[in-house]
């Protein structure tokens, strides 16, 4: 599978990649195989794909390209659902003044 890195930590040697399918993000944990592995965001890599308790991983990672699409991430945050601004739920009513009149056991004036 291929697919361009997200995210990555030097110096933990893990990576998250988007892939070409679109599907599942896939997950890199390392491993002593990749120890002189360095991604970069954007980088384009070419890897297996394994799911795991409901997780995409990725093994045997290799860059094919440095560097293919370093906005990416940034281009994908700014495609995210549009936030609208709140609607009122509730039509917001004003109190209007009015007068009360006591029952004839306050003797029937108004308070």
């Amino acid at each position: 599978m291929y697919g361009v890195v997200l995210w990555s930590d030097v110096s933990d040697k893990k990576a998250v990649f988007w892939c070409e399918d679109h599907g599942d993000l896939a997950y890199f944990g390392g491993s002593q195989d990749s120890q002189n592995i360095t991604f970069d965001a954007g980088d384009l890599v070419e890897f297996d794909v394994t799911l795991k308790s409901k997780l995409r991983t990725a093994s045997n990672p290799r860059v094919v390209r440095e560097k293919l699409d370093v906005d990416l991430p940034a281009k994908l945050l700014g495609n995210g659902p549009v936030k609208r601004a709140a609607q009122p739920s509730a039509e917001i009513l004003p109190f209007q003044s009015r007068q009360h009149v006591c029952s004839p056991a306050c003797g029937g004036r108004i308070a």
